[in-house]
């Protein structure tokens, strides 16, 4: 990432010497697909071919000294193509020109936050019409587990029993579940037992006031405002997806780093400065299967 600032000292108050990490560390902490496990690569081309093994090579058992028949794994590219994503910030000089660190944060968590929260929209529900990359939602080839004709709340664990199975049987493994936080909300009251006063996701040895774990069956549990809590099925229409899947076989490519301007000129006559930020990215799945996604669950 370069931070580019105009002459003056308040771009050069605003951008610190780590400038890389200084933002992106933030960008990563607040986007829930980044923290969840997604493989990022980096490229510097428009686009950026990923190859992926459709279907193996087959053994067989072989007399001695008999000719062993060939056979080659069926392999094929998925094409990977960073669009930008940006953000325009005005900032007053008093606190572009403050060198104090803290004043440095409160920007660069600002822009931080902004193009985490729309990437991680795009991530999970991106349309795929340009120039918005195609999130997991509309992906072909992932699996699903419905909760009913007309959805359903969750009553139980029994919809992430079946996406870890699911993923099982098309020998992924689940690193990570992402939910709304109104799942999280009607989880944590299911009880073991009708009538009892403890809850399931509590781990064996602690009393509920310990409070509920983050994980379910042993898998994290990231929780996102992003997803969208208005889509229809059958009569729901306010529904909502989970997605339960392997974070290294979800890949996000970044068109070099983000990339931070700073234009002490663009309001001048208000005494402010302008920071945008872009950066350009693309999310591809290389194995579809290994990504479930749970649909209809209602409030």
């Amino acid at each position: 990432m370069t931070w580019l600032t105009t002459s003056g000292t308040a771009g050069g108050g605003f951008a610190p010497t780590e400038a890389a990490s200084f933002f992106f560390d933030r960008l990563a902490a607040r986007s829930v697909g980044l923290e969840s496990g997604f493989r990022r690569i980096n490229t510097q081309g428009a686009r950026l071919g990923i190859p992926r093994v459709l279907s193996d090579a087959v053994a067989s058992w072989t007399p001695e000294g008999t000719e062993i028949t060939p056979t080659d794994p069926n392999a094929d590219n998925v094409t990977a193509t960073p669009r930008k994503l940006a953000a325009l910030v005005y900032a007053s000089n008093e606190l572009i020109s403050d060198s104090n660190p803290d004043a440095q944060n409160v920007l660069a968590d600002n822009l931080a936050r902004a193009v985490a929260l729309k990437l991680d929209r795009s991530y999970f529900e991106g349309s795929g019409v340009a120039p918005e990359i195609r999130g997991l939602r509309n992906q072909s080839g992932i699996q699903t587990v419905s909760m009913g004709a007309n959805g359903a709340a969750l009553a139980n664990l029994d919809p992430f029993a079946d996406a870890l199975g699911m993923l099982a049987e098309a020998d992924a493994e689940a690193s990570a579940i992402v939910m709304h936080p109104r799942n999280w909300r009607a989880l944590i009251k299911v009880k073991e037992t009708t009538g009892s006063a403890r809850p399931v996701l509590i781990d064996g040895a602690s009393a509920p006031s310990d409070g509920p774990r983050r994980s379910i069956y042993g898998v994290p549990v990231f929780l996102t405002s992003q997803l969208s809590t208005n889509e229809v099925q059958g009569t729901a229409t306010n529904a909502n997806s989970i997605y339960v899947y392997q974070g290294d076989q979800v890949v996000t490519v970044f068109r070099s780093d983000a990339d931070v301007q700073v234009d002490r000129s663009a309001a001048f006559s208000s005494d402010r400065t302008a920071v945008r930020v872009t950066l350009r990215a693309d999310l591809v799945l290389p194995n579809p299967a290994a990504v479930v996604r749970i649909t209809g669950v209602t409030p």
